[in-house]
């Protein structure tokens, strides 16, 4: 973490705000597999396999079909304060209203996930914020509070997950950005791999990405394989959970459509 000084004073004392270095971003090859996986899926398999729990957010998307995948910019917020909202907006504020230096930070394909602290009475992000944000290239937002305009939003085509919609703007400071936050109860850090669907939105750990490409999607096609059984009229028993015979069958459809 280094820490970057902001121009200002407050209470008569210079003030230290952070925000992280940039990260490295995956190559696309390595994230379109996910974008087959469900993050139904994901948890199942991170509890499983991994023993990896608490990667999942209550956050649903703000219009149904709505799905992302991308590394994680963060942006940390804390509670607005009356006394400083008059500086909210001025050059070089230590408690600013938007979240500008982080948007302006966006690379393409970046999912902006905003520790918003779970207000459901107000909402950051709206119709020119999210404007500028879609024009730098993101994959989409993921947000701990509500999000307003959302008559404009549909017409941005892009994904929102978020508490819902509400009509007042947002009164937060967004002090930080590229930091460790917290999202919906979920630990995120700039670079994890953020996944979203009408099921909510699953948090990949940057370090585990590129190890559990494979599985997920050997997981993956498992399911697919079940559900093609069941609407043949198979049984339970053996197949969900699948046994060692049911397993080969399976490993052998798997091969016949380039899979494995």
């Amino acid at each position: 973490m280094r820490v970057h000084r902001r121009p200002g004073r407050h209470a008569g004392r210079n003030v230290a705000a952070m925000h992280g270095p940039d990260f490295p971003r995956p190559h696309d090859e390595l994230l379109a597999p996910l974008r087959r996986a469900s993050t139904a899926t994901l948890t199942t398999f991170f509890r499983r396999k991994k023993g990896v729990t608490n990667i999942w957010m209550p956050l649903r998307p703000l219009f149904p079909g709505m799905k992302t995948v991308g590394p994680a910019l963060t942006i940390r917020t804390v509670p607005g304060r009356d006394d400083l909202q008059p500086i909210a907006y001025a050059p070089g504020t230590l408690f600013p209203g938007h979240p500008d230096d982080a948007i302006e930070a966006i690379k393409p394909g970046d999912v902006v996930v905003l520790d918003g602290g779970g207000a459901t009475n107000e909402g950051l992000f709206g119709d020119l914020l999210t404007l500028r944000i879609k024009m730098k290239g993101a994959a989409g937002i993921v947000s701990d509070m509500c999000v307003r305009d959302s008559p404009h939003l549909t017409e941005k085509n892009l994904p929102i997950f978020c508490k819902g919609s509400v009509s007042p703007g947002g009164s937060v400071f967004n002090v930080d950005y590229n930091v460790p936050i917290g999202c919906a109860g979920v630990l995120v850090c700039p670079g994890d791999i953020m996944a979203g669907d009408n099921d909510g939105v699953v948090v990949i750990p940057r370090a585990m990405v590129e190890g559990v490409v494979d599985e997920v999607l050997l997981h993956e096609d498992r399911e697919e394989y079940i559900r093609l059984m069941l609407a043949r009229g198979a049984r339970l028993e053996g197949l969900y959970p699948m046994g060692p015979e049911m397993e080969q069958r399976f490993l052998e459809w798997r091969r016949t459509r380039g899979r494995g």
